[in-house]
Protein backbone atom coordinates (compact mmCIF):
# COMPACT_ATOMS: atom_id res chain seq x y z
CA UNK A 1 0.00 0.00 0.00
CA UNK A 2 1.33 3.44 -0.98
CA UNK A 3 1.87 5.72 2.01
CA UNK A 4 0.11 9.01 1.30
CA UNK A 5 2.25 12.07 1.79
CA UNK A 6 1.05 15.23 3.50
CA UNK A 7 0.48 18.41 1.49
CA UNK A 8 1.74 21.81 2.67
CA UNK A 9 0.89 25.21 1.20
CA UNK A 10 4.09 27.25 1.13
CA UNK A 11 3.43 30.06 -1.33
CA UNK A 12 0.53 32.34 -2.18
CA UNK A 13 0.19 34.77 -5.08
CA UNK A 14 -2.95 36.92 -4.99
CA UNK A 15 -3.76 39.86 -7.25
CA UNK A 16 -7.16 41.49 -7.19
CA UNK A 17 -8.88 44.84 -6.87
CA UNK A 18 -7.58 45.08 -3.28
CA UNK A 19 -3.93 44.80 -4.34
CA UNK A 20 -1.21 42.54 -5.78
CA UNK A 21 0.99 40.41 -3.53
CA UNK A 22 -0.06 39.14 -0.12
CA UNK A 23 0.76 42.28 1.88
CA UNK A 24 -0.95 44.81 -0.38
CA UNK A 25 -3.78 42.34 -1.01
CA UNK A 26 -4.50 41.87 2.70
CA UNK A 27 -4.09 45.56 3.52
CA UNK A 28 -6.61 46.40 0.78
CA UNK A 29 -9.06 43.93 2.29
CA UNK A 30 -8.67 45.26 5.82
CA UNK A 31 -9.03 48.88 4.63
CA UNK A 32 -11.91 47.88 2.31
CA UNK A 33 -10.12 49.17 -0.77
CA UNK A 34 -12.49 47.25 -3.02
CA UNK A 35 -11.77 48.85 -6.38
CA UNK A 36 -15.45 48.97 -7.30
CA UNK A 37 -15.70 50.68 -10.70
CA UNK A 38 -18.53 51.57 -13.05
CA UNK A 39 -17.54 50.29 -16.50
CA UNK A 40 -19.13 51.83 -19.57
CA UNK A 41 -19.56 49.94 -22.84
CA UNK A 42 -19.46 52.09 -25.98
CA UNK A 43 -20.14 50.93 -29.52
CA UNK A 44 -19.18 53.40 -32.24
CA UNK A 45 -19.03 56.16 -29.64
CA UNK A 46 -22.53 55.42 -28.30
CA UNK A 47 -23.05 54.35 -24.68
CA UNK A 48 -24.64 50.90 -24.89
CA UNK A 49 -24.56 49.68 -21.30
CA UNK A 50 -22.68 50.06 -18.02
CA UNK A 51 -22.00 47.81 -15.07
CA UNK A 52 -20.05 47.67 -11.81
CA UNK A 53 -17.13 45.35 -11.25
CA UNK A 54 -14.13 45.07 -8.90
CA UNK A 55 -11.30 46.44 -11.07
CA UNK A 56 -7.63 45.72 -10.63
CA UNK A 57 -5.74 48.96 -11.17
CA UNK A 58 -2.16 49.57 -12.35
CA UNK A 59 -1.50 45.98 -13.37
CA UNK A 60 2.03 45.34 -14.64
CA UNK A 61 3.04 41.72 -15.23
CA UNK A 62 6.75 42.61 -15.21
CA UNK A 63 6.47 43.55 -11.51
CA UNK A 64 5.45 39.99 -10.59
CA UNK A 65 8.66 38.10 -11.34
CA UNK A 66 7.88 37.24 -14.97
CA UNK A 67 10.85 37.41 -17.35
CA UNK A 68 10.50 40.30 -19.82
CA UNK A 69 11.91 38.20 -22.66
CA UNK A 70 9.15 35.64 -22.13
CA UNK A 71 6.51 38.38 -22.21
CA UNK A 72 8.01 39.65 -25.47
CA UNK A 73 7.97 36.12 -26.94
CA UNK A 74 4.28 35.83 -26.06
CA UNK A 75 3.57 39.25 -27.58
CA UNK A 76 5.28 38.26 -30.82
CA UNK A 77 3.44 34.92 -30.97
CA UNK A 78 0.12 36.71 -30.47
CA UNK A 79 0.90 39.31 -33.16
CA UNK A 80 1.02 42.11 -30.63
CA UNK A 81 -2.34 41.28 -29.02
CA UNK A 82 -2.54 41.36 -25.22
CA UNK A 83 -4.05 38.29 -23.52
CA UNK A 84 -4.88 39.61 -20.07
CA UNK A 85 -6.17 36.24 -18.85
CA UNK A 86 -2.75 34.73 -19.53
CA UNK A 87 -0.85 37.68 -18.05
CA UNK A 88 -2.93 37.53 -14.87
CA UNK A 89 -2.16 33.81 -14.47
CA UNK A 90 1.55 34.37 -15.06
CA UNK A 91 1.65 37.24 -12.57
CA UNK A 92 -0.07 35.16 -9.89
CA UNK A 93 2.36 32.26 -10.39
CA UNK A 94 5.31 34.65 -10.22
CA UNK A 95 4.05 36.10 -6.94
CA UNK A 96 3.45 32.65 -5.42
CA UNK A 97 6.88 31.32 -6.40
CA UNK A 98 8.53 34.43 -5.01
CA UNK A 99 6.55 34.11 -1.78
CA UNK A 100 7.50 30.43 -1.40
CA UNK A 101 11.22 31.26 -1.74
CA UNK A 102 11.66 27.92 -3.47
CA UNK A 103 14.65 27.10 -5.68
CA UNK A 104 14.53 24.59 -8.53
CA UNK A 105 16.30 23.61 -11.73
CA UNK A 106 14.35 25.28 -14.53
CA UNK A 107 15.84 22.97 -17.14
CA UNK A 108 14.95 19.69 -15.43
CA UNK A 109 12.31 19.13 -12.75
CA UNK A 110 9.14 17.23 -12.02
CA UNK A 111 7.07 20.16 -10.75
CA UNK A 112 3.34 19.82 -11.43
CA UNK A 113 1.37 22.62 -13.06
CA UNK A 114 -2.39 23.03 -12.65
CA UNK A 115 -4.36 25.90 -14.19
CA UNK A 116 -8.01 26.83 -14.14
CA UNK A 117 -10.09 29.55 -15.78
CA UNK A 118 -13.60 29.26 -17.16
CA UNK A 119 -12.83 30.32 -20.72
CA UNK A 120 -9.74 32.53 -20.97
CA UNK A 121 -9.58 34.98 -23.83
CA UNK A 122 -13.00 34.06 -25.17
CA UNK A 123 -14.83 37.35 -24.62
CA UNK A 124 -12.16 39.61 -26.17
CA UNK A 125 -11.94 37.15 -29.07
CA UNK A 126 -15.71 37.37 -29.68
CA UNK A 127 -15.75 41.15 -29.40
CA UNK A 128 -12.87 41.62 -31.81
CA UNK A 129 -14.15 39.15 -34.41
CA UNK A 130 -17.58 40.80 -34.45
CA UNK A 131 -16.13 44.31 -34.73
CA UNK A 132 -13.74 43.37 -37.52
CA UNK A 133 -16.36 41.45 -39.48
CA UNK A 134 -18.77 44.41 -39.29
CA UNK A 135 -16.06 46.87 -40.33
CA UNK A 136 -15.06 44.68 -43.26
CA UNK A 137 -18.66 44.36 -44.44
CA UNK A 138 -19.21 48.10 -44.20
CA UNK A 139 -16.13 48.90 -46.29
CA UNK A 140 -16.18 46.09 -48.84
CA UNK A 141 -18.62 44.50 -51.23
CA UNK A 142 -17.06 41.08 -51.42
CA UNK A 143 -18.11 37.49 -51.85
CA UNK A 144 -18.84 35.31 -48.83
CA UNK A 145 -15.65 33.40 -49.60
CA UNK A 146 -13.55 36.59 -49.47
CA UNK A 147 -15.16 37.65 -46.18
CA UNK A 148 -14.56 34.21 -44.70
CA UNK A 149 -10.89 34.23 -45.75
CA UNK A 150 -10.40 37.70 -44.28
CA UNK A 151 -11.86 36.71 -40.92
CA UNK A 152 -10.13 33.32 -40.90
CA UNK A 153 -6.70 34.73 -41.64
CA UNK A 154 -7.07 37.35 -38.92
CA UNK A 155 -8.52 35.14 -36.18
CA UNK A 156 -7.59 31.48 -36.74
CA UNK A 157 -4.42 31.71 -34.66
CA UNK A 158 -6.19 33.67 -31.93
CA UNK A 159 -8.86 31.00 -31.81
CA UNK A 160 -6.24 28.27 -31.55
CA UNK A 161 -4.65 30.06 -28.59
CA UNK A 162 -7.91 29.89 -26.61
CA UNK A 163 -7.35 26.20 -25.92
CA UNK A 164 -6.43 25.37 -22.33
CA UNK A 165 -3.23 23.58 -23.24
CA UNK A 166 -1.81 26.80 -24.68
CA UNK A 167 -2.12 28.49 -21.29
CA UNK A 168 -0.30 25.56 -19.68
CA UNK A 169 2.37 25.84 -22.39
CA UNK A 170 3.02 29.53 -21.82
CA UNK A 171 3.11 29.14 -18.01
CA UNK A 172 5.51 26.19 -18.29
CA UNK A 173 7.71 28.18 -20.68
CA UNK A 174 7.68 31.26 -18.45
CA UNK A 175 8.73 29.47 -15.25
CA UNK A 176 10.55 26.34 -16.42
CA UNK A 177 8.00 23.80 -15.21
CA UNK A 178 8.28 20.30 -16.67
CA UNK A 179 6.16 17.86 -14.65
CA UNK A 180 2.59 16.60 -14.88
CA UNK A 181 0.14 19.30 -16.02
CA UNK A 182 -3.63 19.65 -16.11
CA UNK A 183 -6.12 22.31 -17.16
CA UNK A 184 -9.40 22.24 -15.21
CA UNK A 185 -12.80 23.83 -15.83
CA UNK A 186 -15.50 22.92 -13.34
CA UNK A 187 -17.27 26.29 -13.39
CA UNK A 188 -17.03 28.34 -10.17
CA UNK A 189 -15.77 25.31 -8.22
CA UNK A 190 -12.78 24.90 -10.55
CA UNK A 191 -10.22 26.08 -8.02
CA UNK A 192 -11.03 23.40 -5.46
CA UNK A 193 -11.11 20.66 -8.11
CA UNK A 194 -7.69 21.81 -9.34
CA UNK A 195 -6.40 22.03 -5.77
CA UNK A 196 -7.35 18.40 -5.15
CA UNK A 197 -5.73 17.32 -8.43
CA UNK A 198 -2.50 19.12 -7.52
CA UNK A 199 -2.55 17.65 -4.00
CA UNK A 200 -2.95 14.11 -5.35
CA UNK A 201 0.16 14.60 -7.46
CA UNK A 202 2.06 15.19 -4.24
CA UNK A 203 0.24 12.67 -2.03
CA UNK A 204 1.15 9.75 -4.22
CA UNK A 205 4.79 10.72 -4.69
CA UNK A 206 4.69 11.91 -8.30
CA UNK A 207 5.99 15.39 -7.43
CA UNK A 208 7.46 17.18 -4.43
CA UNK A 209 6.12 20.51 -5.70
CA UNK A 210 2.97 21.56 -7.56
CA UNK A 211 1.84 24.99 -8.69
CA UNK A 212 -1.84 25.89 -8.97
CA UNK A 213 -3.29 29.07 -10.50
CA UNK A 214 -6.65 30.41 -11.61
CA UNK A 215 -8.15 33.74 -12.52
CA UNK A 216 -10.52 35.81 -14.59
CA UNK A 217 -10.60 39.14 -16.43
CA UNK A 218 -13.93 40.70 -15.61
CA UNK A 219 -14.40 43.91 -17.61
CA UNK A 220 -15.79 42.22 -20.71
CA UNK A 221 -19.11 42.94 -22.35
CA UNK A 222 -20.12 39.33 -23.03
CA UNK A 223 -19.76 38.11 -19.44
CA UNK A 224 -21.69 41.01 -18.02
CA UNK A 225 -24.50 40.77 -20.54
CA UNK A 226 -24.93 37.05 -20.05
CA UNK A 227 -25.24 37.30 -16.27
CA UNK A 228 -27.45 40.39 -16.53
CA UNK A 229 -29.86 38.81 -19.00
CA UNK A 230 -30.11 35.73 -16.77
CA UNK A 231 -31.13 38.03 -13.89
CA UNK A 232 -27.98 37.15 -11.94
CA UNK A 233 -26.15 40.49 -11.74
CA UNK A 234 -26.43 43.03 -8.89
CA UNK A 235 -26.99 46.32 -10.67
CA UNK A 236 -25.91 48.44 -7.68
CA UNK A 237 -22.45 46.81 -7.56
CA UNK A 238 -22.89 45.25 -4.13
CA UNK A 239 -22.77 41.49 -3.53
CA UNK A 240 -25.04 40.78 -0.54
CA UNK A 241 -24.51 37.16 0.55
CA UNK A 242 -27.18 35.58 2.77
CA UNK A 243 -29.07 38.87 2.93
CA UNK A 244 -32.80 39.42 2.58
CA UNK A 245 -31.76 41.85 -0.17
CA UNK A 246 -29.48 39.44 -2.07
CA UNK A 247 -29.91 40.09 -5.79
CA UNK A 248 -26.89 38.75 -7.65
CA UNK A 249 -23.18 38.74 -8.27
CA UNK A 250 -20.66 41.43 -9.20
CA UNK A 251 -17.64 40.31 -11.20
CA UNK A 252 -14.10 40.74 -9.91
CA UNK A 253 -10.81 41.09 -11.78
CA UNK A 254 -7.82 39.06 -10.69
CA UNK A 255 -5.98 35.80 -10.33
CA UNK A 256 -4.38 33.73 -7.59
CA UNK A 257 -1.79 30.99 -7.28
CA UNK A 258 -0.65 28.49 -4.65
CA UNK A 259 2.58 26.56 -4.24
CA UNK A 260 1.97 23.11 -2.79
CA UNK A 261 4.76 20.93 -1.40
CA UNK A 262 5.31 17.56 0.15
CA UNK A 263 5.30 18.33 3.89
CA UNK A 264 8.71 16.74 4.54
CA UNK A 265 10.18 18.64 1.58
CA UNK A 266 8.82 21.90 3.01
CA UNK A 267 10.06 21.17 6.54
CA UNK A 268 13.50 20.15 5.30
CA UNK A 269 14.01 23.53 3.66
CA UNK A 270 12.44 25.37 6.61
CA UNK A 271 9.71 26.82 4.41
CA UNK A 272 6.98 29.07 5.71
CA UNK A 273 3.87 26.87 5.83
CA UNK A 274 0.52 28.64 5.67
CA UNK A 275 -1.47 25.46 6.31
CA UNK A 276 -1.77 21.81 5.50
CA UNK A 277 -4.36 20.84 2.91
CA UNK A 278 -6.16 17.93 4.56
CA UNK A 279 -8.41 16.97 1.68
CA UNK A 280 -11.51 17.73 -0.33
CA UNK A 281 -14.90 16.33 -1.22
CA UNK A 282 -16.70 16.65 -4.55
CA UNK A 283 -20.01 15.91 -6.26
CA UNK A 284 -21.77 16.65 -9.54
CA UNK A 285 -25.54 17.01 -9.84
CA UNK A 286 -25.95 17.06 -13.61
CA UNK A 287 -29.36 18.74 -13.25
CA UNK A 288 -29.56 22.41 -14.33
CA UNK A 289 -26.95 25.01 -15.24
CA UNK A 290 -27.79 28.10 -13.17
CA UNK A 291 -29.93 26.59 -10.41
CA UNK A 292 -28.76 24.07 -7.78
CA UNK A 293 -30.81 20.95 -7.16
CA UNK A 294 -32.81 21.98 -4.11
CA UNK A 295 -33.77 19.00 -1.97
CA UNK A 296 -30.84 16.87 -3.09
CA UNK A 297 -28.01 15.83 -0.79
CA UNK A 298 -25.29 16.46 -3.36
CA UNK A 299 -23.65 19.37 -1.52
CA UNK A 300 -23.93 17.56 1.81
CA UNK A 301 -22.21 14.55 0.25
CA UNK A 302 -19.28 16.71 -0.88
CA UNK A 303 -18.90 18.28 2.55
CA UNK A 304 -19.11 14.94 4.35
CA UNK A 305 -16.58 13.47 1.93
CA UNK A 306 -14.11 16.27 2.72
CA UNK A 307 -14.47 15.58 6.45
CA UNK A 308 -13.84 11.89 5.81
CA UNK A 309 -10.78 12.59 3.66
CA UNK A 310 -9.42 14.94 6.33
CA UNK A 311 -10.19 12.39 9.08
CA UNK A 312 -11.79 15.01 11.31
CA UNK A 313 -15.23 15.70 12.74
CA UNK A 314 -17.61 18.62 12.40
CA UNK A 315 -16.56 19.85 15.84
CA UNK A 316 -13.02 20.47 14.53
CA UNK A 317 -14.04 23.12 11.99
CA UNK A 318 -13.59 26.68 13.30
CA UNK A 319 -14.64 28.64 10.22
CA UNK A 320 -16.49 28.04 6.95
CA UNK A 321 -16.12 30.24 3.88
CA UNK A 322 -19.07 29.31 1.63
CA UNK A 323 -19.50 30.18 -2.02
CA UNK A 324 -21.69 33.09 -0.88
CA UNK A 325 -22.80 34.09 -4.34
CA UNK A 326 -25.75 36.28 -3.22
CA UNK A 327 -28.39 34.51 -5.30
CA UNK A 328 -31.25 33.60 -3.01
CA UNK A 329 -31.76 30.08 -4.31
CA UNK A 330 -28.03 29.31 -4.05
CA UNK A 331 -27.67 30.97 -0.65
CA UNK A 332 -30.57 28.86 0.61
CA UNK A 333 -29.02 25.74 -0.89
CA UNK A 334 -25.73 26.42 0.91
CA UNK A 335 -27.43 27.29 4.18
CA UNK A 336 -29.34 24.00 4.22
CA UNK A 337 -26.21 21.99 3.46
CA UNK A 338 -24.29 23.68 6.27
CA UNK A 339 -27.04 23.38 8.87
CA UNK A 340 -27.78 19.76 7.91
CA UNK A 341 -24.20 18.84 8.75
CA UNK A 342 -23.14 21.29 11.45
CA UNK A 343 -26.52 21.91 13.10
CA UNK A 344 -28.86 24.87 13.27
CA UNK A 345 -27.89 28.07 15.09
CA UNK A 346 -24.70 26.51 16.48
CA UNK A 347 -21.97 28.77 17.87
CA UNK A 348 -19.23 26.99 15.93
CA UNK A 349 -18.21 26.95 13.15
CA UNK A 350 -18.51 30.61 12.31
CA UNK A 351 -19.36 31.52 8.71
CA UNK A 352 -18.19 34.42 6.57
CA UNK A 353 -18.57 35.09 2.83
CA UNK A 354 -15.71 36.83 1.01
CA UNK A 355 -16.89 37.74 -2.48
CA UNK A 356 -17.96 41.29 -1.47
CA UNK A 357 -14.26 42.13 -0.95
CA UNK A 358 -12.93 41.06 -4.36
CA UNK A 359 -15.98 40.31 -6.49
CA UNK A 360 -16.79 37.00 -8.13
CA UNK A 361 -13.64 35.79 -9.90
CA UNK A 362 -15.54 32.90 -11.53
CA UNK A 363 -13.13 30.01 -12.25
CA UNK A 364 -10.47 31.59 -10.03
CA UNK A 365 -12.82 32.46 -7.16
CA UNK A 366 -12.15 29.42 -4.98
CA UNK A 367 -8.38 29.93 -5.10
CA UNK A 368 -8.44 33.65 -4.35
CA UNK A 369 -10.91 33.13 -1.49
CA UNK A 370 -8.81 30.24 -0.16
CA UNK A 371 -5.87 32.63 -0.01
CA UNK A 372 -7.94 35.11 2.00
CA UNK A 373 -8.89 32.22 4.26
CA UNK A 374 -5.24 31.16 4.69
CA UNK A 375 -4.24 34.70 5.62
CA UNK A 376 -7.17 34.89 8.03
CA UNK A 377 -6.01 31.66 9.69
CA UNK A 378 -2.46 32.96 9.96
CA UNK A 379 -3.65 36.16 11.60
CA UNK A 380 -6.50 34.58 13.63
CA UNK A 381 -8.76 37.18 12.07
CA UNK A 382 -12.25 36.57 10.72
CA UNK A 383 -13.42 39.07 8.14
CA UNK A 384 -17.02 40.29 8.19
CA UNK A 385 -19.55 39.48 5.50
CA UNK A 386 -19.95 42.87 3.84
CA UNK A 387 -23.28 44.25 2.60
CA UNK A 388 -25.41 41.85 4.64
CA UNK A 389 -27.33 44.46 6.59
CA UNK A 390 -30.41 42.26 6.93
CA UNK A 391 -29.38 38.65 7.47
CA UNK A 392 -31.95 36.12 6.28
CA UNK A 393 -32.64 34.52 9.66
CA UNK A 394 -34.25 31.40 8.19
CA UNK A 395 -30.74 30.29 7.16
CA UNK A 396 -30.01 29.54 10.86
CA UNK A 397 -26.23 29.73 11.04
CA UNK A 398 -23.74 32.09 12.71
CA UNK A 399 -22.74 34.67 10.09
CA UNK A 400 -19.88 36.99 11.06
CA UNK A 401 -20.82 40.64 10.50
CA UNK A 402 -17.86 42.46 12.05
CA UNK A 403 -14.09 42.03 12.11
CA UNK A 404 -13.40 39.37 14.73
CA UNK A 405 -10.29 37.99 16.41
CA UNK A 406 -10.58 34.28 17.12
CA UNK A 407 -8.31 31.20 17.11
CA UNK A 408 -8.50 29.52 13.72
CA UNK A 409 -6.87 26.11 13.53
CA UNK A 410 -9.01 24.33 10.95
CA UNK A 411 -11.19 25.90 8.27
CA UNK A 412 -13.33 24.82 5.33
CA UNK A 413 -13.83 26.43 1.92
CA UNK A 414 -16.98 25.59 -0.02
CA UNK A 415 -17.90 26.11 -3.68
CA UNK A 416 -21.09 25.27 -5.52
CA UNK A 417 -20.61 26.15 -9.15
CA UNK A 418 -22.96 26.37 -12.09
CA UNK A 419 -23.98 23.05 -13.64
CA UNK A 420 -23.99 21.44 -10.19
CA UNK A 421 -20.26 21.24 -9.42
CA UNK A 422 -19.99 21.03 -5.63
CA UNK A 423 -16.72 21.07 -3.69
CA UNK A 424 -15.37 21.38 -0.15
CA UNK A 425 -11.76 21.76 0.98
CA UNK A 426 -10.24 21.67 4.48
CA UNK A 427 -7.11 23.48 5.68
CA UNK A 428 -5.32 23.09 9.03
CA UNK A 429 -2.56 25.03 10.71
CA UNK A 430 0.76 23.27 11.16
CA UNK A 431 2.01 23.72 14.72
Amino acid sequence: MIQKRRVAITGIGPLASTGAGKDAFWEGIISKKLGLTLEEIHIDGELWDKFYFHKMADFDVSMCGVDKDIIEDIRIWKNGDEDKDLLYLLAAIGLALDDSNIAYDKEYNNIGLFLTSEHPGFEPFCESIIKEAIAFLENNKSSKHTIFRQVFERFSKKGYDLQGFMYLFFAAKAFGIHGYSLYTNNACASGLYALESAARQIRYGESDIAILAGGDVSNTMFKHLWFKEQGLYAEDGRIKPFSKNADGIVLGDGAAALVLEDMEHALDRNAHIYAEYLGGGFSLEGWKVTVPMMGSLSYQNAINSSLKQAAIGTEDIDLIVPHGVALKVTDGYEAKAMTDIFGKNCQRPLVTALKPFVGHNLGGSAIIESIILLLSMEKNTILPTLNCNEFEEKYQFNLVNELTTSPLNTAMKLSCGFAGYNAAAIFKKVV
